[in-house]
């Protein structure tokens, strides 16, 4: 693992839509055998994120070690509501895993959502990824809706988690 430090940068990288699409696609291939049809969903949100993108109302936070983008988290706000966010296109790669890049990233996300007045924040996952799902709990979150999707290539248990911090 390197031990290199991050720091956390705000608002768009160039390079930065290909890598997180890049790390989605790495990541749940290799944990839920999703293929090209998730990472095309996963990139195709991101761009529609990026074109929509407006600093008074969402943010993407990355963190970076040197100009390699290591992992990153996006909030979409004004959803359903003007006091609504939701969480999206959160992901460290996993050779930073237990570094504190991820915690910092979503912590980033959310004193940033309390800032604009968002009271109520949202996510998706997915069942079985403890160690996230850990982490959006200690944060605050609790789990609201779940379902069966079958949309990434293979069926996955899908979580909505919505903020109660």
């Amino acid at each position: 693992m390197s031990q290199e430090a991050f720091e956390i940068h705000c608002g768009y990288l160039p390079g930065l839509i290909g890598r997180v699409a890049e790390l989605h696609g790495r990541y749940y291939a290799a944990a839920w055998g999703v293929g090209a049809s998730f990472e095309i969903m996963m990139a195709r949100d991101l761009c529609d994120f990026v074109e929509r993108y407006d600093a008074e109302r969402d943010i993407v936070l990355s963190a970076l070690v040197g100009d390699v983008v290591i992992g990153s988290i996006s909030i979409l706000g004004e959803i359903d509501g003007a006091d609504c966010a939701q969480l999206r296109f959160f992901l460290v790669d996993p050779n930073y895993h237990g570094r504190g890049a991820g915690r910092a990233l979503l912590q980033g996300a959310l004193e940033w959502c309390r800032e604009r007045g968002y009271k109520r924040i949202f996510l998706w996952t997915v069942e079985n990824l403890p160690r996230s799902r850990k982490m959006y709990e200690d944060a605050g979150f609790r789990v609201t809706e779940r379902f069966t999707d079958d949309r990434y290539s293979a069926p996955l248990e899908c979580l909505r988690m919505e903020y109660a911090g």
